[in-house]
C-alpha cells in the first residue's frame, strides 16, 4: 500500500526533530555525551524549506539553493548534460577563452548523451504531478512542498537531473527490496543542460526507493535517525581536513566518507605514536623537530580543521610592523568549515614557562607577543588576505604551545593547568598549552572517535616530577 503524502509530511517532521535532538546530544561533553565539534550541516538541522516527490515507488527529499556564484559556467561543481556537437552557448566559451579557464578544470564534469532526451528529460520539466501539498511545523521551522507524482522514482530523478542520473550514468539505485532506512545522497552538486534552458544545485538530495507504508513507520525513525546521524557525523569529520570542499553522489555501495574517516583514524593513531616517542627520548630537541612532526602529523593541532604551515604575512611596499618587520611568518593556521581560525605558535617543550619565583619567563612574553603581531596584521590589512583568509579579522583565535609539566615545579598537573589559566587571562591569549596537553588531546580525540583504547606502551611519561 502507497503511503499518503501527509504521513510522509509527519514522519520527516518528527524525524526532524529527532535528529535535532540526537545531534544536540552528542554535542555535549563528557560525561554527558561524546562532545562531537558542530560540524554537521544537514537540512534537517537548518532548512526552512525542503520539496518531497512521492512517486510510485519512491521518495525523493530535496533542498536547492543556488550558491552565489555563476556555477553552471564554472566553478560548480556540476554535471553538464551534453550532445556531439556540443550545445553550450558560444558566448559561455568566449568568457571562458577570455579568463584563460578553457579546457581547465572548472569544476564541471561534462557527460554527453549518446541518443536523443525526451523534451521533458533535456528542459528537466516534471510531468504527471496527482496533488501538491504544503505544510510548515513551527516547531521545527521547516515547510514541506510535497508532490505526488504518477512515476517510478527513477524516471522523477531522470527530469530533476536532466538525464544525468538516469539515462547516461547508472548510478545503481536500489531496488523496493532494499532494506528499510538505506538511501542514495546527492549533496553540493549541481546539474544543467548544455543550452542553460534550465538548472538545478541540489544542497541536498536524498533518493528512497520506498514508497510503501511500512518503509514510513514512525516506529523506525529512532533507528534512522542513529544511522543517519553516525553517517553525517563521520561524513563531516572526514570532510573537514580537506580545504576545497564539493559535491558527493552516493552510488549505493559503501560510503568512501567510511574509508577515509578509517584512513584518519590510522593517521591520528601513527602520529600519537611519533609525537609520543619524540616526548619520550627527544623532549631536548630543537623547536624544528617538534614542528616537523607537526607539520607531518596536524592532526595533531586539530583533528577537525585544514591545518597550514608557516604561511607567510607580507607587509605592502612601504609599510612594516610596528617593529619594523616586513613580514610575518605563525608557525600554523587552523581554519574551520565555519570560516573561523586558529593561529598556533610553538616552542621547544624543554622550554619553562615560569621563573622560580612564580613569574612567567620572557620566552613566554615573546611568544604570545608574536600572536599579538598577527592579529594587528589582519585588523590592519585585511584587504590582503581577505580571499585567503575570508573573516579571519574577526574570527580567529591564538594559542601557544611549549614547555612540559614535567619542566615546572608545580606540585600536579591540577596546579600546572592553574598557572597556564593565569597566563591566558594576563596576556589575553585563547588558549595556552603544553606538549603533553597537546598529546592527551589527541589520545582522548582518538578514543572518542574510535571506540578504542591505545596500547599503554604509546604514552609517554607526562606526569609531573617529584
Amino acid at each position: 500500500m502507497t503511503v499518503k503524502i501527509e504521513d510522509i509530511a509527519d514522519f520527516i517532521f518528527d524525524y526532524a526533530k529527532k535528529y535535532r535532538s540526537a545531534y544536540a546530544k552528542a554535542k555535549e561533553p563528557p560525561p554527558a555525551g561524546p562532545g562531537y565539534p558542530d560540524l554537521v550541516r544537514s537540512p534537517y538541522l537548518e532548512a526552512a524549506k525542503l520539496t518531497v516527490y512521492v512517486a510510485s515507488d519512491g521518495v525523493i527529499i530535496s533542498q536547492e539553493s543556488e550558491p552565489e556564484h555563476q556555477w553552471f559556467i564554472a566553478g560548480g561543481p556540476a554535471i553538464k548534460v551534453d550532445y556531439e556537437p556540443t550545445r553550450t552557448p558560444t558566448e559561455h566559451t568566449l568568457l571562458l577563452k577570455s579568463q584563460n579557464l578553457f579546457g581547465k578544470n572548472i569544476g564541471i564534469y561534462r557527460v554527453v548523451s549518446k541518443k536523443p532526451l525526451a523534451s521533458c528529460v533535456w528542459r528537466g520539466r516534471i510531468q504527471n504531478i496527482v496533488r501538491e501539498l504544503i505544510v510548515e511545523d513551527k516547531e521545527v521551522n521547516i515547510q514541506l512542498t510535497l508532490r505526488e507524482i504518477d512515476t517510478p522514482f527513477r524516471n522523477l530523478i531522470n527530469i530533476l537531473t536532466f538525464g544525468a542520473l538516469g539515462e547516461i550514468l547508472d548510478v545503481h539505485f536500489s531496488d523496493s527490496d532494499a532494506d528499510y532506512g538505506k538511501s542514495h545522497l546527492v549533496q553540493n552538486m549541481g546539474f544543467f543542460p548544455a543550452d542553460n534552458n534550465n538548472r538545478r544545485f541540489f544542497k541536498y538530495l536524498e533518493i528512497i526507493s520506498h514508497s510503501d507504508t511500512a518503509a514510513w513507520d514512525k516506529r523506525l525513525i529512532y533507528l534512522k535517525v542513529q544511522q543517519d546521524l553516525r553517517r553525517d557525523l563521520g561524513a563531516a569529520l572526514t570532510a573537514s581536513a580537506n580545504e576545497n570542499l564539493g559535491g558527493l553522489i552516493s552510488q549505493g555501495a559503501e560510503p568512501k566518507w567510511l574509508e577515509a574517516y578509517s584512513d584518519r583514524l590510522d593517521a591520528l593513531k601513527a602520529a600519537i605514536a611519533d609525537l609520543g616517542n619524540a616526548l619520550k627520548f627527544h623532549e631536548d630537541e630543537i623547536e624544528s623537530v617538534f614542528h616537523e612532526i607537526l607539520e607531518k602529523h596536524p592532526l595533531l593541532l586539530d583533528v577537525y580543521g585544514f591545518c597550514e604551515s608557516k604561511p607567510e604575512l607580507r607587509y605592502p611596499e612601504g609599510y612594516n610592523s610596528p617593529i619594523g618587520k616586513t613580514k610575518l611568518q605563525p608557525d600554523f593556521i587552523i581554519r574551520y568549515p565555519d570560516q573561523s581560525y586558529k593561529l598556533i605558535e610553538i616552542e621547544r617543550p624543554s622550554k619553562k614557562v615560569a621563573t622560580t619565583q612564580g613569574q612567567p619567563r620572557a620566552e613566554v612574553s615573546q611568544a604570545v607577543f608574536q600572536t599579538a603581531e598577527w592579529k594587528h596584521f589582519f585588523k590592519t590589512h585585511y584587504h590582503l588576505i581577505s580571499s585567503r583568509y575570508p573573516g579571519i579579522q574577526s574570527k580567529c583565535k591564538t594559542s601557544v604551545i611549549m614547555s612540559r609539566f614535567t619542566q615546572e615545579h608545580f606540585k600536579n598537573v591540577a596546579d600546572a593547568r592553574e598557572y597556564m589559566g593565569l597566563m591566558m587571562e594576563q596576556f589575553n591569549i585563547d588558549e595556552f598549552l603544553t606538549f603533553d596537553d597537546l598529546f592527551e588531546r589527541a589520545l582522548t580525540a582518538y578514543n572518542m572517535l574510535s571506540g578504542l583504547s591505545l596500547q599503554s606502551d604509546l604514552t609517554p611519561n607526562i606526569g609531573v616530577r617529584p
